[in-house]
């Protein structure tokens, strides 16, 4: 074996290593401590987020990171998930906005084929391939929009999983948050001018910061046994 297989191995066990760490570290943290997320790790954990994967490469959603608090305010009262204690609230609210015309003859689906360059014969193809993917695997009817954006909100949660585990690595801890009206929620963004609630929705919340205490409770976890069944 070579130095450099020894040393790719080392760093192989390390990384595992500290991934499972932050993994058995993170807890679902509703009271956080007054210290701030340094610019450098929320710029880490949002560029984590940024390259996650999406159905088709779409790319359907974006982030609102808030920091104002006065604003955050607008939209807390909203949000009965974010609200279990304002004195020790996160220093970090991030808000997922999911497209809504994602439909493959929609323009989110036709901007995606012209942004890879196809030609019209392969455009065609490819709207073929996700009307069928869509219609038929996905089973969404044609004229479901809410059906067609909660297939553009599931991608978020893929984002907001690896945001998780990348923050609970470097000692940050975060929640997940999907108790609020979504109807609220959208109308204070709208007057916030952060959406056009015409083409998106928010969808999903996360907080982000440090816990006051660590909890009483230990995870609650399916067992390996329960949790896999190897098919051979």
């Amino acid at each position: 074996m070579t130095e450099k297989m020894k040393d790719d191995l080392m760093d192989k066990a390390a990384i595992q290593t500290a991934i499972l760490k932050g993994t058995h570290f993170r807890r679902a943290i509703r009271e956080y401590r007054a210290q701030a997320v340094s610019e450098a790790d929320l710029n880490y954990i949002l560029e984590v987020g940024r390259m996650s994967p999406s159905s088709i490469g779409l790319l359907d959603w974006r982030v609102l990171v808030f920091e104002n608090d006065a604003k955050w305010d607008q939209v807390r009262q909203h949000a009965w998930g974010a609200q279990k204690s304002i004195e020790h609230a996160a220093d970090k609210f991030i808000v997922f906005v999911a497209q809504k015309e994602v439909r493959y003859d929609q323009p989110a689906i036709q901007e995606l084929f012209t942004s890879r360059g196809f030609n019209q014969a392969q455009m065609d193809k490819a709207t073929a391939r996700y009307r069928s993917f869509q219609l038929n695997d996905m089973e969404i009817p044609y004229d479901d929009a809410r059906g067609f954006f909660d297939w553009a909100a599931k991608q978020t949660y893929i984002a907001m999983g690896m945001m998780m585990s990348a923050a609970s690595a470097i000692g940050i801890d975060s929640c997940a948050i999907e108790g609020f009206n979504r109807a609220e929620v959208n109308q204070v963004l709208v007057e916030q001018g952060l959406i056009d609630s015409a083409k998106e929705s928010a969808c999903l919340m996360m907080s982000l910061g440090y816990r006051l205490n660590d909890p009483k409770r230990p995870q609650e976890k399916l067992s390996m046994d329960d949790f896999v069944k190897f098919v051979k």
